[in-house]
């Protein structure tokens, strides 16, 4: 073991790393599965995140089988993951597995994950199975994967496992780079423009369908080198490339058959007969051309005979040329999905003392560590220190690309004992904001260099430091320093000139922030869940007293619903025991996507503070957008005899000064220097002790 002194680091912050000037700002891993919490925990904060393009949610799931049926799955066992801009990251593809099993069979009700609506979705080197069907030989209509509507989907080294029906589609595009898809029948089925690059196709019976595309967009499904196995080699010249469900559009470009199809490629129609069904440049598995001279080109509509067509199959060169990646998915926006698959190059690592280090890279979101090939933790920084690793153990670092996807794995290298003295970096929570830390882990060797940054919520400001190091931190909402005595920060925000607040800014326990149904004001409203369902509003008043809070909300339900709701000091209903407390009643509106406002009185302390809402009973509630402050009967100070005190109002040396707010909280600690010409307007007392005297005194500033 290390020869080290340890202390124990405290981040009480909802972000995970600090940002960093760069080809792309370093953002770390939001949550860990099995670190950080469940599936279920994981889905809540992602949805709920607020994420952007700029900004995403990363969800990491280490290696292990993760059997989600009862735990977020509904009646059936399927698993709505709603949000967007979220990357869902596997350890590896083989052995990162996601699963359920369904008590049914159904193409809607049942799939392992389903994306209700959302938008620009990255998921790598992971498995999703549903194992109701697979290796069953029953072609009950169960799915791994189902895509309802939303847009950029980006799917990497993804392995889909099931049978029939494996991988539903309806809209928008999709890129497939790599990856593996088995099914048995229609097992990539429904609409949109879906580009597979390379992904095997892997059928498991005799007699199936690769797809069947149904009322698809533009282009439909497209694949570009793809390769066709069977599990069981009988299987081989058994299958169809497809059937049409619905005016298919369906293209194989370039195919490595390694199993081949029946000889007229394409099956009995459906309901129709398809729009495009193509054929370009087949393989077998040696290299050599299929033979696709007895490719069927009469379709008779199946259900519409007035659908029936004649189609070219087998294309030559010209045929496929417009079937690229930038025409089928490239859009209005000129998506480019395969620039966002590019991997970071893997690090080469060194052990330097009490640190591991590599180079840096600027095209790195961040760095994964591995000990002994399980996952450690992650790091914006390009070094991590030794003193949670035990010597003699084995230690790989993958880097992550701007999605969030890791590349190739370092070299590796066995930890060597260090002699290392470790320092306290303790970080206080703030209402309004949050401290941002890198690195962001339990043990901070001396000499590391630490990053901390002070980060407002969305309408709030930062106002300054706190705690026994904001004198060396200064005035700056960023301080970079090297660790060479415990630090102790926190940060003060405010929201002074503000009498709006979003409800999607607070803090959120069972809701979701949605941004689904247009009409809100900010980045979203809280759709709150049932059970246990909270949002604690951060808000800020000049004046303690009584406020008119006036509620923004939409109730599409076609029945009234209560929220209740409490100030500072305050129980909610519902919560820790509390039996008594405000509760309104929400109308109906016409729709979701209806807003009004419902007005109330509430009491509020001077500065900041949170304003709790929570269900009633366990029941739904409305959707929640914003809440407004407007002063009824408040307590303002006269501010005509404000007095600073010389000794506060110069540099005067003092071995030790307090600043507390009225409520008693620690707003400032100096050592040496006092002033306090840069605090918010507002009333404080100051403490202060130095040699001869020893002086508190309640003071105003504005």
């Amino acid at each position: 073991m290390l020869n080290s002194r340890f202390y124990r680091i405290f981040i009480c912050s909802s972000l995970a790393c600090a940002t960093s000037a760069s080809a792309i700002t370093k953002h770390g891993f939001d949550f860990v599965l099995g670190i950080d919490g469940d599936f279920k925990a994981a889905i809540a904060k992602a949805s709920s995140s607020g994420a952007s393009e700029s900004k995403r949610f990363i969800l990491f799931v280490p290696d292990g089988e993760y059997n989600i049926t009862k735990l977020t799955g509904d009646e059936h066992g399927k698993t709505t993951f709603s949000g967007s801009n979220i990357s869902i990251i596997g350890q590896s593809a083989d052995k990162t597995i996601i699963w359920n099993t369904t008590d049914t069979e159904g193409i809607s009700t049942t799939a392992t994950i389903y994306f209700p609506n959302n938008k620009n979705m990255y998921m790598q080197d992971i498995t999703l199975q549903n194992r109701g069907t697979y290796n069953s030989g029953n072609a009950a209509r169960q799915v791994a994967l189902q895509q309802n509507a939303g847009d950029k989907f980006i799917y990497k080294n993804v392995r889909l496992l099931s049978g029939q029906d494996t991988y539903y589609t309806k809209k928008g595009r999709t890129y497939w780079e790599g990856g593996e898809i088995d099914g048995t029948v229609d097992f990539i089925c429904g609409g949109g423009d879906v580009f597979f690059e390379g992904t095997k196709l892997v059928m498991t019976r005799n007699g199936g369908y690769i797809t069947a595309s149904q009322n698809p967009d533009t282009w439909g499904y497209v694949f570009n080198n793809a390769i066709i196995e069977v599990s069981n080699s009988s299987f081989n010249k058994t299958f169809y490339l497809g059937r049409s469900w619905g005016h298919a559009k369906t293209i194989f470009l370039n195919t490595i058959m390694r199993a081949e199809p029946r000889a007229e490629g394409w099956g009995p129609d459906m309901n129709s007969a398809p729009a495009v069904f193509g054929e370009y440049n087949s393989k077998n598995g040696s290299g050599g051309d299929i033979n696709t001279s007895q490719r069927k080109t009469r379709f008779d509509g199946g259900k519409d005979p007035s659908s029936a067509t004649t189609l070219k199959t087998v294309w030559n060169a010209s045929d496929a040329a417009k079937y690229t990646l930038k025409n089928v998915l490239g859009g209005s926006d000129n998506w480019e999905p395969n620039k966002l698959t590019v991997q970071v190059p893997a690090p080469k690592i060194s052990q330097e003392g009490a640190n591991i280090t590599w180079n840096n890279d600027d095209n790195a979101i961040c760095w994964a560590i591995f000990v002994n090939g399980k996952y450690h933790s992650n790091t914006t920084s390009n070094s991590i220190d030794v003193g949670s690793i035990a010597a003699g153990s084995k230690v790989t670092v993958r880097a992550a690309n701007s999605m969030g996807g890791l590349g190739a794995t370092s070299n590796e290298i066995t930890i060597l004992e260090a002699n290392v003295t470790y320092y306290n970096l303790t970080i206080n929570s703030s209402i309004g904001g949050a401290i941002v830390a890198s690195p962001n882990r339990e043990k901070i060797a001396e000499g590391t260099a630490v990053s901390l940054i002070a980060e407002p919520a969305s309408g709030w400001k930062f106002a300054g430091w706190t705690g026994k190091s904001a004198n060396d931190a200064g005035t700056a909402s960023t301080w970079k320093t090297t660790m060479t005595k415990d630090i102790e920060l926190g940060a003060i925000f405010e929201a002074k000139g503000t009498t709006t607040f979003q409800a999607e800014d607070g803090i959120i326990d069972n809701a979701i922030n949605e941004s689904t149904n247009a009409g809100f004001a900010g980045k979203g409203y809280i759709n709150f869940g049932t059970g246990k369902s909270t949002v604690k509003v951060p808000v800020y008043v000049e004046y303690p007293g009584e406020y008119t809070m006036a509620m923004t909300f939409a109730n599409g339900s076609g029945k009234a619903r209560s929220l209740a709701f409490a100030a500072p000091g305050q129980c909610t209903a519902g919560i820790d025991g509390c039996k008594s407390a405000n509760i309104i009643s929400f109308e109906t509106t016409d729709n979701w996507t209806t807003y009004q406002t419902k007005e109330t009185t509430i009491t509020l302390p001077k500065g900041a503070s949170y304003i709790t809402f929570a269900i009633v009973n366990g029941n739904d509630g409305p959707n929640l957008d914003q809440i407004k402050l407007t002063e009824k009967n408040v307590e303002k100070q006269d501010t005509s005899t404000i007095v600073i005190p010389k000794v506060f109002r110069t540099n005067a040396e003092a071995a030790e000064t307090r600043v507390y707010d009225t409520n008693g909280k620690l707003v400032r600690y100096t050592n040496g220097k006092a002033n306090t010409a840069d605090l918010a307007p507002g009333i404080y007392i100051i403490k202060t002790t130095t040699q001869g005297y020893n002086i508190q005194k309640i003071v105003h500033v504005h």
